[in-house]
């Protein structure tokens, strides 16, 4: 690595920290979102509830960590005097490869192993929400079904055993006899 590190680099060490702490939260996301779907088909409550709040903890941890990432990505847009829409991590690796290729190669394998994690948690989620709307139909077709053969399907008697009007019960003589 080099030594004397370019004081324009400054910030380059803090936002591979944030990029590595982010990578840590992208895994535990991944496995708690593995974890909630096994709550989900043990139809155990309690651990769905604790997985879901768990998985809540570490999104917004995600957001904070994020929120830092943007504001050293500011500070580095300042200092190589670009607009901070255009300061990817592609842009940094391209930008500090030729001086300092070792660091330019651990930006990079943070990029891919957290594009990877991303789209796994965010797959894996998606997995999880299908199987919840797929339990809730199944949920509400059942108790659609036994409430629809809980309910007579005509009134005939009343409460005091009378016959109630405009009811057409079943008949042991047809009207023509």
């Amino acid at each position: 690595m080099n030594q004397n590190p370019n004081p324009i680099d400054a910030h380059l060490e803090p936002l591979y920290a944030v990029l590595s702490r982010m990578l840590g939260l992208h895994r535990q996301l991944y496995e708690t979102c593995k974890l909630e779907r096994d709550a989900f088909i043990a139809a155990d409550v309690k651990l769905i509830t604790e997985q879901t709040h768990a998985k809540e903890l570490i999104i917004e941890t995600i957001r904070q960590a994020e929120a830092e990432r943007i504001r050293i990505s500011t500070f580095i847009a300042l200092d190589w005097k670009v607009p901070l829409k255009d300061l990817t991590l592609n842009y940094i690796i391209r930008e500090v490869e030729p001086r300092d290729a070792e660091r330019a190669e651990r930006f990079r394998s943070a990029l891919t192993a957290l594009t990877v994690l991303i789209e796994r948690a965010k797959k894996m989620n998606d997995s999880n929400r299908e199987l919840v709307e797929k339990s809730l139909e199944h949920v509400n077709a059942m108790k659609k079904n036994v409430l629809g053969e809980a309910v007579p399907a005509t009134d005939t008697y009343g409460n005091q055993g009378q016959k109630l009007p405009n009811t057409s019960g079943a008949r042991l003589l047809s009207t023509e006899a």
